[in-house]
């Protein structure tokens, strides 16, 4: 069992109790990363004016919008809200487009078939002017030579979707940003550049999970990454997977990010990442991190002392007192199970629980 501090993220499944058939997902959906930026996105929208500033309505955009959930998931809480979803993947724009169909809310929404480096995507979001800015991207690592499938693979480090989202976030400034990322994929790096747009970390949500079906292929990879932060030991993988199929274990990561003012080049990362990385190593306890350093520092410490005592390290950072709130979980492959059976329409989060 995981420590008592420690909640299961099944905890939080209710919020996705809206999205069973006829809601279609997309080719590559992650249930439990998609829920822990539905958390995180509604932290973000927490740190918003009370207000918009103008009688449009809150103005939302997704990235790597996919099935367009976490996005519609804001627009079925705020009835004056519009969404700008933009995916690389035509079948994805389709399938949300037949989502807010089936929810009430094509009024309120528009998706889009666009590269996220592209002229015309930078285009679409100056007009669109969002306030919120979302994305939950792909966030595996691709081995040399290895092309992933298009909505998986993200980069030799995994940061590739993540830290061009930062770039544009800089570029268009919305109020507010909900990002999810993972200890496999240099979460550092993607701190630093969250700082260097002008974003401020104000809510973090964590949850320890199991190697998904990639795992056969990147595995060998990930223990090569200087910057990539999984656990192999038994007692954790007992916790997280009591079938016994595990690899490893890592950690998702969601953020409320509210925008600072002050920006800086995204690109010129590596120097103030090691800063990043030295404070963290300089401080022997959590508590040191609070008081010492910032945001890239604690989550670089959280990666680094999961993958050195697994679960159990979680229930430090549940309780400790941060300069944000931290919010802890656990996801085992039984309540993954189920979280998945109950989006399909076949069980309840009101009846389930961790094994």
């Amino acid at each position: 069992m995981s420590p008592s501090s420690v909640g299961s993220l099944l905890d939080e499944a209710w919020r996705l109790e809206p999205f069973v058939p006829p809601f279609v997902f997309s080719a590559f959906f992650s249930p439990e990363d998609t829920l822990l930026c539905v958390c995180a996105a509604e932290g973000a929208r927490a740190l918003l004016p009370q207000a918009p500033s103008d009688d449009s309505g809150l103005r939302i955009a997704e990235l790597t919008s996919g099935s367009g959930l976490v996005g519609l998931h804001l627009l079925r809480s705020d009835s004056a809200a519009t969404l700008l979803g933009l995916d690389i993947d035509n079948e994805a724009e389709a399938i949300a487009r037949h989502n807010a169909e089936s929810l009430g809310l094509s009024s309120r929404s528009r998706f889009v078939t666009s590269d996220l480096w592209a002229p015309t995507t930078i285009e679409l979001l100056k007009t669109e002017r969002p306030q919120l800015l979302v994305c939950n991207p792909p966030y595996v690592p691709e081995p040399p030579g290895m092309c992933m499938q298009l909505e998986a693979g993200a980069g030799p480090h995994g940061t590739a979707h993540l830290l061009r989202a930062l770039e544009l976030a800089r570029d268009i400034q919305p109020d507010a940003l909900a990002l999810s990322w993972c200890s496999l994929a240099d979460p550092a790096r993607v701190m630093v550049a969250a700082d260097a747009a002008g974003y401020e970390l104000r809510r973090l949500y964590v949850s320890a999970i199991s190697d998904g079906e990639y795992s056969g292929s990147v595995h060998s990879y990930l223990r090569e990454l200087g910057d990539c932060y999984i656990n192999e030991d038994p007692d954790t993988l007992s916790v997280l997977a009591s079938d016994g199929c595990a690899r490893f274990g890592y950690l998702l990561l969601a953020g409320a990010f509210a925008r600072r003012g002050q920006s800086g080049d995204v690109s010129a990362l590596a120097s103030d990442k090691n800063a990043a990385i030295s404070a963290a190593d300089r401080s022997p306890s959590v508590e040191g991190i609070n008081r010492n350093v910032g945001a890239a520092a604690f989550v670089q410490k959280l990666c680094k002392d999961f993958a050195t005592d697994g679960v159990a390290a979680l229930s430090a950072y549940a309780e400790a007192t941060a300069p944000f709130p931290v919010h802890c979980s656990v996801l085992d492959r039984w309540a993954e199970l189920q979280l998945r059976a109950m989006l399909h329409g076949t069980a309840s989060p009101s009846t389930s629980g961790s094994a």
